[in-house]
């Protein structure tokens, strides 16, 4: 594909073979050498090493093929793996995600001040119709408001944040 810029479908019909075929071919190759001795030496199929091929991080994949291995596991007891090992894989990047949201007494203070400032005209705080959301992470702050009502309703809190950051 590198060499002469071939497409898996231009390759497919040069070979007489499917696309789904070349795809998984090439899906083989691009698998860490553990299991591509593994697979050469028919210690596991290409079943087996499709089903791991599903997992992102190569420490997991290598992981699942030893248990395979281990337990001379099946291609659905190495698919169910897969399944597990990308689950617990999102689980790790959701925990080492910079956008993860930093909860703090101080965020949930400044949100609630702000909720209370649009209080408007003698409007009580239970009958207060805004949403304000305060949310931090490694990357960003976002901000946002909601008013709930027609634009004759709302109009007197828009123009109080408006002459807020405006001034």
């Amino acid at each position: 594909m590198n060499e002469f810029g071939l497409t898996t479908s231009e390759i497919a019909v040069r070979i007489g073979k499917s696309v789904a075929y070349v795809s998984n071919s090439l899906r083989l190759l691009s698998l860490p050498d553990a299991l591509k001795d593994g697979l050469l030496s028919g210690l596991i199929s290409e079943g087996h090493a499709r089903a791991l091929a599903a997992i992102d991080d190569q420490g997991l994949m290598i992981e699942a093929y030893k248990i395979i291995l281990r337990e001379s596991g099946s291609v659905r007891r190495a698919e169910e793996l897969a399944r597990r090992m990308k689950a617990k894989s999102q689980q790790e990047a959701k925990r080492s995600d910079p956008h993860i949201r930093i909860l703090s007494d101080e965020i949930d203070k400044m949100q609630d001040e702000l909720h209370k400032a649009l209080v408007v005209n003698g409007e009580t705080e239970a009958a207060n119709k805004t949403l304000v959301k305060l949310i931090r992470s490694q990357r960003e702050t976002k901000l946002s408001f909601v008013f709930k009502g027609s634009p004759s309703e709302t109009e007197d809190k828009l123009q109080k944040i408006y002459k807020a950051v405006t001034s």
